[in-house]
């Protein structure tokens, strides 16, 4: 689904990312709440560092080999770097938290920029 690139739509991201959890058939072992706070972080990234020049982002949401994977496409082909953030830094520790909730994740080429994905397992009872 397509999301203008403003701050203001992570809200419809998350209800786009719950509608799609809802809808898949192992919806009760998927991590709903982690899904949201890494699938905000991925967004609002695209949104405050992409040159995506308001050119929309696309959000996918997908069941993948027991995991729920979630994708943010932008146009910007850079990859970026992520960055070590000071002990008293007031921003910079999100990706560390995709990290940290995800089995994976990475930011991969593709036909119109980038995209960046993650993978977060899913429950096991």
């Amino acid at each position: 689904m397509l999301f203008s690139p403003i701050p203001r739509e992570a809200g419809r991201v998350r209800r786009h990312l719950r509608s799609c959890v809802a809808a898949l058939s192992g919806a009760d072992r998927l991590p709903l709440e982690d899904a949201e706070l890494v699938v905000t972080e991925i967004f609002s990234n695209a949104v405050t560092h992409a040159a995506h020049a308001g050119a929309p982002l696309m959000v996918v949401v997908q069941e993948r080999r027991l995991a729920l994977r979630l994708e943010v496409h932008d146009p910007d082909p850079f990859m970026g770097a992520q960055s070590c953030p000071t002990e008293l830094a007031q921003s910079g520790r999100g990706l560390l938290l995709v990290a940290s909730l995800s089995r994976s994740w990475g930011v991969l080429p593709s036909a119109c920029g980038k995209l960046v994905f993650s993978e977060l397992p899913s429950r096991t009872t």
